[in-house]
């Protein structure tokens, strides 16, 4: 690749990288405003309680998280149970390399410690 293209590739991936980040701080406050929102109409409405607990960001994070995964799958629960075995196989190798570098962190500590 030309120094120019590679310039261009990595100026597109700034570009995109801050656009994802400005994307999740709005959507953070979009989340913050409409759980405040949510809220102060049942408080308005004296529904408050009968919620076990106000309406919580993490609440409307997984509002959010379940409509996305929906439409990943579209009702196919063939494709849905793969999504979730991919998930699942991502989230072990995960762990397993975070096992690998604690170790290997705890060997260097203890070789650090030996050669003191």
């Amino acid at each position: 690749m030309t120094q120019q293209n590679e310039q261009q590739r990595n100026r597109m991936l700034s570009l995109l990288r801050e656009g994802e980040r400005r994307m999740l701080v709005q959507l953070a406050g979009l989340l913050r405003t409409t759980a405040d929102e949510i809220n102060a109409e049942l408080e308005k409405e004296e529904l408050m309680g009968t919620l076990e607990q106000p309406i919580t960001v993490e609440y409307l994070n997984g509002v959010v998280q379940h409509h996305l995964f929906e439409r990943k799958h579209k009702g196919d629960m063939a494709v849905a149970q793969q999504i979730l075995s991919d998930y699942q196989n991502e989230l072990e190798a995960l762990q397993a390399a975070q096992a690998q570098q604690e170790s290997e962190e705890a060997e260097n500590s203890e070789a650090a410690k030996a050669q003191a």
